[in-house]
C-alpha cells in the first residue's frame, strides 16, 4: 500500500489527530498501528488524499517517514504527560504502549483537555470568538507548562489569565454606567487597587442588579463567576508564594477545564452589560 503524502499540518494539530486515534484504539496498542491509523484519520478528515482509492476501506495508511517520526514525538510527549506509558500487561517494552489511569480519565472526558492544546484552544476560540490576546497568551502558557509537568508555573499563568478576564469585566462594568457621577465614584474605588479589592467592589455593585439579569446570568453568577475566580485565585496564591504546597495535577486539569465556561460566562456578562447600561 502506498504511503500518503506528507502531512503539512502543525505539530499541535498532529497531536490532536493522534489523540483522536488513541481514543479509538483501546487501552493498549503498538506504535506502528497508531502511526498508520493516523494516516487513515488524516484521509477521513480531508487532511490528506487517499493514495489508494480502491483501498479506502482499509483502516491504516502508511505515513511518510517524516510524519511517522513526528507521531513518535507526539507519543513520547504523551508519555511525559503521563497519558501513556511504555508496555502493557503482556509486553514490557516498546513498541507496545498503554494508557495510564490518568490518561483514561483525560481521554474519556467530553470536555476539552489541556493535553490536546490545539483542540482546547480551538474550543475556547469557538466559544469566545473575540478572546482577549493577553488571556490567550497566559492560557497558552499554562497549557504548555502543564503538559511538561511544571505545575507551579501552570497554576500561576492560569491565575494570570483569570485575573485578566476579571479586569476586563470590571472595566466593562465601569464603562457601562448610565450615570456619570456613579461611574466616577466606582472608578475611584477600583483605581490602582489589587484585583481582590476591585472584584469585591464590583461584586457589591453588581449584586444589586442581578435580579434584572437573564436567568442563566443570574443563576450561574455565584458558582461560575465567584466560585471559579476564588478557586483559581487561591491556587495561584499558593503556587506564587514559597509555602511548599505542591500542586495536584488532577486538580489543575479540572481547573483548566472549568476555565472555559468561566471565561465564556464573563464574555456573556460583558455583552449583556454593553447592551444594557446600568445606573
Amino acid at each position: 500500500m502506498k504511503e500518503i503524502a506528507e502531512l503539512k499540518i502543525p505539530y499541535e494539530e498532529l497531536k490532536h489527530l493522534t489523540i483522536d486515534v488513541i481514543r479509538n484504539s483501546g487501552n493498549s496498542f503498538q506504535f506502528k498501528n497508531i502511526a498508520n491509523t493516523v494516516g487513515h484519520f488524516a484521509i477521513k478528515q480531508g487532511i490528506a488524499e487517499n493514495p489508494n482509492p480502491q483501498g479506502f476501506q482499509a483502516m491504516s495508511f502508511p505515513l511518510q517517514q517524516v510524519d511517522e517520526n513526528r507521531v513518535r514525538q507526539v507519543l513520547w510527549d504523551l508519555i511525559i504527560e503521563r497519558v501513556l506509558t511504555i508496555g502493557d500487561f503482556h509486553n514490557d517494552s516498546w513498541p507496545w504502549l498503554s494508557v495510564t489511569d490518568y490518561g483514561k480519565a483525560a481521554l474519556l472526558s467530553t470536555d476539552p483537555i489541556p493535553n490536546d492544546p490545539s483542540g482546547y484552544l480551538e474550543r475556547v476560540k469557538r466559544d469566545i470568538p473575540h478572546l482577549d490576546l493577553i488571556i490567550e497568551t497566559y492560557l497558552s502558557e499554562s497549557i504548555r507548562t502543564y503538559n511538561i509537568n511544571q505545575l507551579l508555573s501552570a497554576t500561576i499563568t492560569l491565575g494570570c489569565a483569570s485575573e485578566r478576564a476579571l479586569i476586563i469585566l470590571i472595566e466593562c462594568f465601569a464603562d457601562t454606567y448610565s450615570d456619570a457621577t456613579k461611574q466616577s465614584g466606582f472608578k475611584k474605588k477600583i483605581e490602582g487597587k489589587f484585583i481582590k479589592t476591585q472584584f469585591d467592589a464590583f461584586d457589591n455593585h453588581i449584586k444589586l442588579l442581578l435580579s434584572q439579569f437573564p436567568y442563566d446570568l443570574k443563576e450561574n453568577y455565584t458558582n461560575t463567576l465567584q466560585g471559579v475566580f476564588q478557586m483559581i485565585r487561591n491556587n495561584r496564591n499558593d503556587a506564587g508564594h514559597p509555602t511548599g504546597i505542591k500542586m495536584d495535577k488532577e486538580a489543575l486539569f479540572a481547573n483548566l477545564q472549568v476555565f472555559i465556561p468561566y471565561c465564556k460566562y464573563i464574555y456573556t456578562l460583558m455583552d449583556h452589560l454593553k447592551n444594557n447600561p446600568h445606573i
